[in-house]
């Protein structure tokens, strides 16, 4: 797999707001590069740029659609999140990364509204508590991934999540 020689490449690929909103958005649903121009309100030229960035990276998989009800002409090319790619993240330690996150996370600020839950913490814990919040975080992050819908769905509810718990050395 490409990142397994260097983990900056596909690092390098997810510091830029817009491809953090790109994989945010393909977590729910398969799209083309026209779904996703026309819900990012972006060009498709650069939708179609940024999907391959992606998709080369490893974040992203090309799924490839047939045509509705035995339509004829080649499949739609479509892509979705790769939720494997989760890993790398979480062992990258990357600047432009996080930097990224930061700029998209005020994007989602400004325009929040509703119900909102968040903290800031820095603490000592015991072990195993810490364990058991690592896991419970895990299961959440799961829970949205997996459980995501196609944008504008009916009865969906469209939503930010963001979570970082970080392991502190005692200085």
């Amino acid at each position: 797999m490409p990142w397994e020689s260097d983990d900056l490449v596909p690092l390098r690929a997810l510091a830029n707001p817009l491809r953090i909103r790109i994989v945010s958005l393909l977590t729910g649903a398969s799209m083309s590069a026209t779904e996703v121009a026309r819900e990012l309100d972006i060009a498709h030229a650069s939708a179609s740029y940024h999907l391959r960035q992606l998709a080369e990276a490893g974040f992203l998989e090309q799924v490839d659609e047939q045509p509705a009800r035995g339509g004829r002409g080649r499949p739609r090319r479509c892509y979705r999140y790769d939720h494997s790619s989760r890993m790398r993240l979480d062992r990258s330690g990357s600047r432009p990364l996080y930097e990224a996150m930061f700029v998209d996370l005020a994007r989602r600020l400004e325009r929040a509204h509703g119900r909102r839950t968040s903290m800031d913490a820095e603490v000592w814990l015991d072990g195993p508590v810490w364990e058991e919040v690592v896991g419970l975080i895990d299961q959440a992050v799961a829970m949205v991934h997996d459980k995501a819908r196609p944008p504008r769905s009916d009865g969906s509810v469209k939503v930010s999540m963001t979570a970082l718990l970080l392991e502190m050395g005692d200085t």
